[in-house]
């Protein structure tokens, strides 16, 4: 994987351009499909000063997006930890990275159920 290009879509939402081929931390291969849509990292406009949903978290938000639309692939809980353990291995180099993936990793526990059961990305 050299790089993911992402389309714009209407408001804060974007399609993937091709497939992306991931293998999760259990050894289970996904593909996130061409034309998945994401809304990266759900994060209030006013925080994207603290909390871009864009970057070195990218990878991290769009697998997780992808195991909160197919249910069945990981739980909640597990989605949710997937996220962390892809974080934290491509942005962990500083102590401002490793504290950036610990509160969106409770963000997402905290506030993730509302997505898991009654949002559509």
């Amino acid at each position: 994987m050299d790089g993911i290009v992402l389309i714009p879509i209407k408001g804060k939402k974007f399609k993937l351009y091709e497939d992306l081929p991931y293998t999760l931390s259990n050894g289970k291969k996904i593909i996130i499909p061409k034309g998945f849509v994401t809304d990266l990292s759900s994060v209030p406009n006013r925080l994207w000063g603290v909390f871009s949903p864009f970057g070195d978290f990218l990878l991290a938000a769009i697998v997780h997006d992808y195991l909160y639309v197919d249910q069945k692939i990981m739980t909640r809980k597990e989605s949710d930890k997937e996220m962390l353990i892809i974080s934290t291995r491509l942005n962990s180099n500083t102590l401002l990275r490793k504290l950036d993936n610990r509160l969106r990793f409770w963000g997402v526990r905290v506030f993730g159920w509302i997505y898991w059961r009654y949002v559509d990305l």
